[in-house]
């Protein structure tokens, strides 16, 4: 795993703020509620906790919310030496601030075992140039910081809005466990109160959107009510893609059938000999599956040196078996239930 990176942002530890005084409730003037998790999710150099974190998180920064958990254990009463962190995950939805400045907040929660005894931590990103902090505070018992930064105190709202929904059974996580040194290349956020749709494509580091060799690309589509609709989008996307290509469209796989809760999974797999207009060819693995908030359209792609359809399939085989390895591994999770399927829970 390449350790060249670029920067987000420093970020540096911080104790209160005393930018703001309390304020009430609700939305703050002219913020942004992010409908795609981050600004733009970027995967963590290196997993050192648990969950989310150890997802999207620069090794650096897990180790700066460690280092800060322990100090705040270790002054607690009783005092404690001995933490582990058990559970990383994304508390709510990142927040834009547009006045007077634009600012990207983000929130957390942590949960270790503290000498036996498991705790609950807030986790707050204040992305700012030349301006970033990180702040932690113990869930349960520090509001005080909420009353002094009213972005602090709105992420809160959203959090606790975000568990009535996870609590209610109808949102679901998706693990994207995305390959080393994948980066962002495009994001798509959703319209502003709706559910979707959006996107987001990886491509390897230093490759663009436009010059890629691999692809990885996710979508969240809204859901419409009853059956066959992933099953029709699969379907068109071979059309397409036949009518592009010149060759017969494929089939769509059924890898689990829908029931009264979630809809189907399908898998397809798309080939083209040569891209139109281009010298190369192309070959994606898609999977769709049909949650009960959302459809959730996954590909891993590669580009290849162009070729008739029976060598591509043959110089892709390798490709395809890694494709398939990865997207066996995307699927859905009940936060309300059982997350240990998705140890890398794409932002939202």
């Amino acid at each position: 795993m390449s350790s060249v990176r670029p920067a987000i942002l420093a970020l540096a530890l911080a104790g209160t703020s005393l930018g703001a005084s309390a304020a009430d409730s609700g939305p703050l003037p002219g913020e942004t509620v992010t409908r795609i998790g981050q600004i733009a999710a970027i995967p963590a150099d290196q997993r050192k906790v648990p969950g989310f974190a150890g997802a999207w998180r620069p090794a650096a920064a897990q180790d700066k919310v460690v280092e800060r958990i322990a100090a705040l254990a270790a002054r607690a009463t009783p005092t404690c030496r001995d933490i582990h962190v058990t559970a990383t995950r994304q508390a709510a939805p990142d927040l834009i601030e547009t006045r007077p400045t634009r600012v990207h907040h983000a929130l957390e929660r942590w949960t270790v075992d503290a000498c036996g005894t498991p705790r609950d931590y807030d986790v707050w990103y204040r992305y700012e140039p030349k301006a970033s902090r990180l702040v932690v505070t113990e869930s349960a018992i520090d509001d005080f910081q909420a009353e002094l930064d009213p972005p602090l105190r709105r992420l809160r709202e959203l959090a606790a809005q975000r568990r009535a929904d996870e609590a209610a059974g109808g949102v679901r996580w998706l693990n994207l466990p995305l390959p080393p040194d994948s980066m962002p290349a495009t994001t798509q956020a959703a319209p502003a109160g709706k559910p979707g749709p959006w996107s987001a494509d990886f491509v390897p580091l230093g490759e663009s959107i436009r010059e890629w060799t691999q692809l990885v690309s996710v979508q969240g589509l809204p859901r419409i009510a009853g059956s066959g609709q992933a099953r029709a989008l699969l379907e068109g996307m071979q059309a397409a893609r036949a009518r592009a290509c010149d060759v017969p469209a494929g089939p769509v796989v059924t890898l689990q059938p829908g029931d009264r809760t979630e809809g189907e999974t399908l898998k397809t797999v798309l080939v083209c000999p040569q891209v139109p207009g281009t010298n190369f060819a192309e070959m994606a693995v898609i999977k769709a599956i049909e949650g009960p908030d959302l459809i959730y359209v996954i590909q891993r792609a590669w580009r290849l040196p162009a070729g008739d359809a029976d060598k591509v399939r043959a110089d892709s085989r390798e490709a395809q078996a890694t494709a398939d390895a990865f997207i066996d591994k995307v699927q859905l999770c009940n936060p309300a239930a059982d997350t240990r399927a998705c140890p890398a829970p794409f932002p939202r």
